[in-house]
């Protein structure tokens, strides 16, 4: 006679519950699933799924639930291991970008959600998600801070929820099939990129030092200074001085201290 397989704890059936709940949510969206789906992918019966989600609305917001924190605790695990809190933020991005390309359920569920945000509960649940991920991110950013990595002058939440910004473009781009336009090396382009403007300079010269102009994002003219032969354009005319107003601070405004 053949024998049943054996049956797994409660704990691993419901994993698994979740886990095809967040690929099939993921590739049909809510209405255009059913829990039967789920079933099958999961490898139970219906009245097995029943018995740990009551209606296909519990389990859709069981799994949303379900995938921020997963992911929010692997980056943790993940920055623990770089001494350099920016660097960790910057390997954290460009896997996120990788696993996009692994055609991730986890990013399609939250976009397929963001349509059913007009629920409060699945509204909550998005929010939630999003900003435990600005946290980890920001937490990083505030300990580069401390560390004299990162600079004073941002402030760790807004810069953030940039990352989630350009993570957001790498979801978009790749759900609307334009891969091509954000290649691994573009990517990790941007990465240092984001991450230079958080780090704090290892020196700033004075007025008299000159800057080499391989230092420069941007070659800079030199006010005054006669056009090369062959070139057309005048010299740059000098700026006058301008006037104290009464608090001390010169009209025209320049960039802070």
């Amino acid at each position: 006679m053949r024998q049943r397989a054996p049956k797994r704890p409660a704990a691993e059936r419901k994993r698994l519950i979740l886990e095809s709940a967040q690929s099939v949510f993921a590739e049909s969206g809510y209405a255009n699933s059913g829990t039967e789906q789920v079933a099958r992918a999961a490898g139970v019966s219906a009245s097995a799924l029943y018995r740990y989600f009551p209606s296909k609305r519990e389990l859709y917001l069981a799994t949303l639930r379900n995938a921020g924190p997963r992911l929010q605790a692997l980056w943790a695990e993940r920055a623990q291991r770089s001494s350099d809190p920016l660097e960790a933020i910057r390997l954290l991005g460009q896997e996120y970008y990788d696993h996009l390309q692994g055609r991730s359920s986890y990013a399609r569920l939250w976009f397929q959600a963001l349509g059913d945000a007009d629920d409060p509960d699945v509204r909550d649940a998005i929010s939630a998600n999003f900003t435990g991920m600005v946290d980890v991110i920001a937490g990083l950013i505030a300990t580069a801070q401390a560390r004299g990595l990162a600079r004073k002058d941002i402030d760790p939440r807004i810069a953030a929820w940039h990352f989630m910004a350009i993570g957001f473009t790498f979801d978009l781009v790749h759900h609307l099939a334009l891969d091509g336009e954000l290649d691994r090396a573009r990517v990790e382009a941007w990465g240092h990129l984001y991450i230079d403007s958080l780090r704090e300079a290892p020196h700033a010269p004075s007025n008299d030092e000159s800057i080499p102009a391989q230092g420069r994002a941007l070659p800079v003219r030199q006010p005054g200074r006669a056009d090369r032969p062959g070139r057309g354009g005048d010299p740059l005319p000098q700026v006058p001085a301008s006037t104290p107003d009464p608090v001390g601070e010169a009209h025209g405004g320049g960039a802070d201290g």
